[in-house]
């Protein structure tokens, strides 16, 4: 089930954690960027990750359960596995009919830009 694409009207922001995996062995290998909203995570999948000039598309799938944020390891129903790549820290900016998450992760800051209520999700480098 996909919750709704627009951030919860009061986010927690010293608990709201995001981590994008590696997931390995199932259809096609893939990145999931996942951030955490009120006890479940809202996720995308990424065929690529962003470079600092090359934003990349993220299409929304359904949410996953927190337990992800820590997890490495088999997946179940044999799909393959998942390597945690980056995990961090994330904060909603809203702006007009868009709204921005800015991920804060070890070496580097990333945007995700949600357009309206579209599954598409823009993400890209801000910083190194």
């Amino acid at each position: 089930m996909k919750t709704p694409p627009i951030p919860p009207n009061e986010p927690d922001d010293e608990n709201s954690r995001c981590v994008v995996l590696f997931h390995q062995g199932g259809a096609v290998d893939h990145w999931d960027l996942m951030l955490e909203v009120d006890n479940t995570l809202w996720t995308w999948h990424l065929e690529e990750l962003p470079a600092p000039d090359k934003p990349v598309l993220g299409e929304r799938i359904p949410d996953h359960r927190t337990h992800y944020l820590d997890y490495e390891g088999l997946v179940s129903n044999n799909r393959g596995t998942v390597n945690r790549v980056r995990s961090g820290q994330y904060r909603w900016i809203r702006s007009s009919a868009n709204q921005v998450a800015v991920l804060n992760f070890e070496n580097e800051s990333w945007n995700l830009l949600l357009e309206d209520d579209k599954p598409i999700a823009k993400i890209s480098i801000t910083s190194q």
